[in-house]
């Protein structure tokens, strides 16, 4: 059981040395429509990404429960899957895309279905056992997840058959939020962060003292006390913030420190790093995409979004975007969100479940 009150089973879709990558696999609840899905027991499924600005978080932070239900309730699987945080070594946005794709092929493959029957087979599933229909498969995140659902649409192939950001990062990340060094406090409610209390994350020491392989780094606070709000345990939480106050968040996207990729970005992308700037990547070919953002937004500006419906509709993809008046970033885990937004989360979830019942 998760702390939705679902029930689920985690997988192993890929090992990276001897890391294991999982998801979580939430089955459907809802009655299969198609005759061909009967017939098969397939059923269609979202995989979802979470945020988390790349450097924390696992599958189970940020999750959208307003759409797992709804997903689960229309006869879908739903699918939350982690991928591999930087700064870890190496690890770039480019080692996340291979892990966006590497979870379709898990999902595409017979190695879904036989991880589900050793489950089975040892009593352990806790639901009847199903497939994922391959050429039905939606993809989904919030914040730096919507990067990874844009980099589905642009890279996986066969296409997903339907995007869903909400207040996705990528839209347009060339412009001050991700490039210019900040003197005052540029997010909601945040002051500006010490960097010497984070060395041990900034270049160069970044790469050495964080060399494990790490794809789950949930949140975590210290209790609050009487003249203190919780604050943060897990010292990876506040890297992506940091990262966008210096200026060089780019220089850990992509790996590249010296010399310094921010600088470089501000007269181009150099073309080994296009295939992670979604925006340098959308097509014609890209699936029908819903896009759902905060007007107020001071973590991942709605003007991404904005700029990303722009170049959508000019290539003729369908794309619808939804503006949320007063809201911030992670609107969507406020404790009223579903009463206050229900039916912007019922206008969501049905445009990706309409794709997926094609």
């Amino acid at each position: 059981m998760s702390s939705t009150g679902s029930t689920f089973v985690t997988l192993t879709y890929k090992t990276c040395g001897k890391v294991p990558i999982k998801l979580d696999v939430y089955p459907p609840t809802g009655t299969i429509t198609t005759a061909r899905s009967k017939a098969l027991n397939e059923v269609p499924a979202v995989l979802w990404f979470h945020g988390g600005g790349f450097t924390f978080a696992n599958r189970t932070n940020f999750f959208p429960k307003w759409l797992q239900k709804r997903i689960n309730d229309a006869g879908c699987a739903f699918v939350s899957a982690d991928y591999r945080l930087i700064p870890t070594g190496s690890i770039t946005a480019h080692h996340i895309l291979e892990d966006v794709k590497d979870a379709f092929a898990f999902l595409r493959s017979e190695r879904f279905e036989g991880a589900l029957d050793a489950l089975d087979i040892g009593g352990n599933l806790g639901f009847p056992k199903f497939r994922i229909d391959p050429g039905r498969i939606a993809v989904g995140g919030s914040s730096a997840g919507g990067t990874c659902a844009y980099f589905a649409a642009a890279h996986v192939q066969p296409k997903p058959a339907a995007v869903l950001s909400v207040f996705g990062m990528g839209g347009d990340v060339l412009n001050s939020q991700y490039l210019a060094p900040k003197t005052e406090p540029f997010l909601k409610g945040r002051p500006l962060l010490d960097p010497d209390r984070s060395k041990d994350y900034i270049y160069p020491f970044s790469p050495s003292v964080a060399s494990d392989i790490l794809s789950d780094s949930p949140l975590a606070f210290y209790p609050p006390t009487a003249t203190l709000p919780a604050l943060p345990a897990n010292p990876r939480m506040p890297l992506a913030l940091l990262y966008l106050q210096l200026g060089n968040y780019l220089d850990y996207y992509t790996g590249e420190h010296e010399p310094s990729l921010s600088d470089t970005l501000r007269a181009h992308v150099p073309t080994q790093h296009h295939a992670i700037f979604p925006q340098l990547n959308v097509s014609a070919s890209w699936p029908p995409i819903f896009l759902l953002h905060g007007a107020e937004d001071t973590a991942v500006p709605i003007a991404e979004s904005k700029n990303l419906y722009r170049m959508l509709k000019h290539w003729g993809v369908q794309a619808k975007l939804k503006i949320v008046d007063g809201e911030d970033h992670f609107f969507d885990q406020d404790p009223d969100a579903e009463q206050k937004h229900g039916d912007i989360f019922d206008e969501a979830a049905s445009f990706v479940i309409e794709k997926l019942h094609r």
